[in-house]
């Protein structure tokens, strides 16, 4: 079984029409000493967030000391990811946000790990995944970062 596990998250940009002026948080963190790594996000949306909004994941492969844009690309609606994606919006949904449109106010997306849903085959060992989130009319809501390493 393949493991992932996240060592560092970051939010390089967010759109303050669309999120609270208050930063959002997007971290990494290990409960106890043998527990798992989990990501946690928080933030706050002054709209509503519905399939007119899409998130594209994008993975970086970790190469002679640089990130370089790997083969492995997600694109989807947000409606459509939180509802019925088997892999990332089975996390999302195991986490907590299991309903679409998201309405204004606070959500916390918290405990997500990503162990039961990668494949044994995976095509590097270290890595970056971006999140880019993007709406139809005002282009860019947010983008992250988070830093992988993948274990057998």
């Amino acid at each position: 079984c393949l493991k992932a596990i996240p060592e560092r998250a970051e939010i390089v940009f967010y759109n303050t029409t669309l999120i609270e002026d208050t930063p959002p948080t997007f971290n990494v963190r290990r409960y106890s000493r043998k527990g798992e790594y989990v990501i946690n996000l928080v933030f706050v949306s002054k709209a509503v967030l519905d399939n007119t909004v899409s998130m594209d994941i994008i993975f970086y492969e970790y190469l002679h000391n640089e990130y370089r844009r790997s083969f492995p690309e997600m694109h989807f609606k947000l409606c459509d990811l939180i509802s019925s994606d088997p892999y990332v919006g089975q996390t999302i949904r195991d986490a907590g946000l299991s309903s679409c449109p998201i309405l204004p106010g606070k959500h916390a997306i918290t405990n997500m790990t990503f162990n039961h849903i990668i494949p044994s085959v995976w095509p590097f060992e270290r890595g970056m995944t971006e999140f880019i989130v993007k709406h139809t009319q005002t282009s860019k809501v947010a983008v992250g970062k988070l830093f992988l390493k993948f274990k057998q």
